[in-house]
């Protein structure tokens, strides 16, 4: 496949007070070994003037490429915000979902992943979280089973670390979603070919977007071997605690057509599990001390206690807001 292909190609960065990790991110998409056209399309949440100073530095610097809007409601996710403002930039074939505390690791990452999608069923290309050793635990952690601890069983990340899935195609591992099992993904360091998220009403929550895109029998995912995103996602397990506590705040309940609760049967089974690994306790610690053993990463040690206060917060912030203190 020649690398410039897919013609132009979008990445859609949100942006909000970091400036380390926006240069990061930015470098290293800049870096990119892409012959073909590519842009930048920034949406900044009302950052801080060292922010603004260093988007402002790199649309100055590659002018032709960078572009800066501004999002007054802030938050990246759902309909009228961030990522929804941008993709409504986006001009590129392909367009690149990236969080700006992402950093692409090596410069063929772009070539890699946009390998699947020489398949015209491939509506998505998920990228791997690189784990590094000299990150915190909590982030090591993170990076073997995503944010979300309690719902690695639906999650995409969580799937490709802890069991064999999809169809292995060489260079990437092909992945059929199922309406009756939805996963989680299509955020965070995603592409989307961007004439098939049109056809739905374009971006507006990653899960959403899945969702929409599968009921019209768009249903296919790449994950590529040697495609590479380091997520800083957190800075510690403090940090860890504080972001499910700001995301179950603002995203919970959630409305629309994707929905965490059982769609089949099999999920119901798969939830009752969860639920009951996630409070007894005891069935995590046994799969964490089998994960370190197989894998010797001592961040499995986390897993137990974070999914447990992971599932506790989605506890307090739907159970409680939901039905004791519905919203009028």
């Amino acid at each position: 496949m020649k690398k410039n292909k897919m013609g132009k190609i979008s990445f859609l960065i949100c942006t909000y007070n970091s400036p380390k990790l926006i240069k990061r991110c930015l470098n290293s998409i800049i870096a990119q070994n892409y012959e073909g056209t590519k842009e930048i399309i920034i949406v900044d949440g009302g950052s801080d003037r060292e922010t603004l100073e260093v988007l402002e530095s790199f649309r100055k610097k590659f002018r032709n490429i960078v572009k800066i809007f501004n999002n007054k409601k802030r938050l990246p996710e759902g309909y009228g915000k961030g990522k929804w403002l941008g993709w409504k930039k986006c001009t590129g074939e392909v367009v690149f979902i990236v969080d700006q505390d992402n950093e692409f690791q090596g410069e063929e990452n772009i070539h890699e992943m946009l390998k699947p999608f020489e398949k015209e069923e491939v509506f998505g290309v998920a990228c791997r979280l690189m784990l590094k050793h000299e990150d915190n635990l909590t982030n090591q952690y993170v990076a073997l089973v995503g944010t979300d601890p309690f719902m690695a069983y639906k999650s995409l990340d969580g799937l490709i670390n802890l069991k064999k899935i999809g169809e292995d195609k060489g260079g990437y591992t092909l992945i059929e979603i199922k309406k009756e099992n939805l996963m989680i993904t299509g955020g965070n360091c995603f592409a989307y070919r961007k004439s098939y998220l049109d056809s739905v009403g374009g971006y507006v929550q990653d899960t959403e977007n899945i969702a929409k895109l599968v009921e019209i029998g768009k249903n296919k995912v790449g994950v590529p071997k040697k495609a590479f995103t380091h997520h800083s996602a957190v800075a510690g397990f403090l940090d860890f605690i504080k972001k499910k506590k700001k995301w179950a705040r603002a995203y919970s309940p959630a409305k629309g057509k994707f929905s965490y609760m059982p769609a089949s049967k099999d999920e119901m089974r798969k939830l009752i599990i969860s639920l009951f690994f996630t409070f007894a306790v005891f069935p995590n610690i046994y799969i964490a001390f089998k994960q370190t053993v197989k894998s010797g990463e001592k961040a499995w040690i986390l897993h137990p206690v974070l999914s447990f206060i992971t599932g506790f917060i989605y506890f307090f912030y739907t159970f409680l807001r939901i039905k004791i203190f519905p919203a009028n």
